[in-house]
């Protein structure tokens, strides 16, 4: 449903689209002085049965997005969307001897970006789309306005890139879907954005989608180390209803239906039904932490937090059973925490936020 309607205010509107495994959410975001403002939300989840995940079937995918989009009355029609995290290359390069006057000149640093990257990229350079930021102290990051012959060694630099025939496939199906498609990240950065924002603490993001875990080690808030898990809430799922000997549609009613019960919230374990699929997302966070806290450059660093995004975030007592088994800090992340709203809808907002982390996050890209 549109929530604000602002008569030639959609040049200041984006449009974010997560495409998950089996759901599409859809959040319109508006600039207000800014501050994210939202204008409208809506979604549409898929039977369990679905089959092939949605970025598969180009046609049906755009069908799909032009039906919430006609649900919730976009204002705008500039949408942002995200590429999945096995979609992506992401890695770290280093590029030697820059001088502060070239990081002033973006035909010279891309140069020097592309010379390395034709290193570690899985395919050739001409078949791939390039995104990349500097990581570094202020006083790195300023270079570019100081200027200057002094050489920078060892200049860190954020790759990620992802194949063209892939980048097709999403500018496609937006197109068919009558939205246009201004931008494409990744999912780790949209996630970021929408629940750790600007601190510069080391945090751990699990995104538990339908299909698949996400895990991020986030640092001044940049993705740093991305990993995907083909293990999601559909895998609780069908352990519920292999355990219990009902349908799918049943068994992901019995779980919404536990998650509310307060016996649960207040419980020290898990259900025995969800804990070895549990275990296996928990299993890929802590080899995630020891890996990233094992690099040679990290090893005075420590993990503030972990923080958990998705529908499964809210079932049972998730966060309770992270921090007791890995011993960090664990919550549900909030999306909504820098976006206003109407005051009465926060009921409904906090209930759905974990699912909308990367819609909105994807919004607020050209916001923030």
């Amino acid at each position: 449903m549109g929530l604000f309607s602002k008569k030639d205010s959609a040049d200041l509107n984006y449009v974010g689209v997560d495409i998950g495994g089996s759901s599409i959410k859809m959040v319109e975001l508006t600039n207000n002085n800014g501050r994210a403002q939202l204008v409208t939300y809506g979604y549409l989840e898929r039977s369990l049965k679905g089959g092939a995940k949605l970025i598969d079937e180009p046609d049906k995918t755009a069908e799909l997005i032009k039906r919430v989009a006609e649900k919730c009355r976009l204002v705008s029609k500039r949408a942002v969307t995200a590429l999945p995290g096995p979609a992506v290359f992401s890695s770290i390069i280093s590029l030697s001897e820059i001088s502060r006057k070239d990081l002033a000149s973006p035909k010279k640093i891309t140069a020097a970006v592309e010379w390395e990257a034709k290193k570690v990229l899985p395919l050739p350079l001409e078949e791939m789309i390039l995104d990349w930021k500097v990581i570094g102290s202020e006083d790195i990051l300023k270079a570019k306005s100081e200027g200057g012959d002094e050489k920078i060694k060892n200049l860190q630099v954020l790759l990620t890139g992802a194949a063209k025939e892939v980048v097709s496939k999403y500018i496609d199906i937006f197109k068919k879907a009558g939205l246009d498609l201004i931008s494409l990240e990744t999912e780790s950065f949209s996630l970021a954005r929408a629940l750790v924002g600007k601190d510069r603490a080391t945090v751990i993001l699990v995104d538990i989608g339908a299909v698949n875990t996400d895990i991020s080690v986030i640092e001044n808030a940049i993705p740093l180390l991305s990993r995907s898990l083909g293990i999601g809430g559909l895998e609780i799922t069908k352990e519920v209803a292999n355990t219990l000997n009902v349908s799918l549609e049943q068994a992901e009613q019995f779980k919404r239906d536990l998650a509310q019960e307060e016996s649960v919230e207040t419980a020290e374990e898990l259900p025995e039904i969800i804990k070895r699929p549990v275990r296996a997302i928990m299993d890929e966070v802590q080899y995630t932490m020891n890996f990233y806290l094992e690099q040679p450059d990290n090893k005075n660093k420590k993990i503030e937090r972990i923080v958990l995004s998705g529908g499964t975030a809210q079932l049972f007592n998730l966060p309770k059973h992270f921090t007791n088994q890995l011993g960090i800090r664990t919550f549900i992340g909030n999306p909504w925490a820098r976006v206003i709203y109407p005051e009465d809808l926060q009921p409904i907002l906090d209930n759905i936020g974990s699912r909308f982390a990367t819609a909105i996050g994807l919004a607020m890209r050209d916001i923030e």
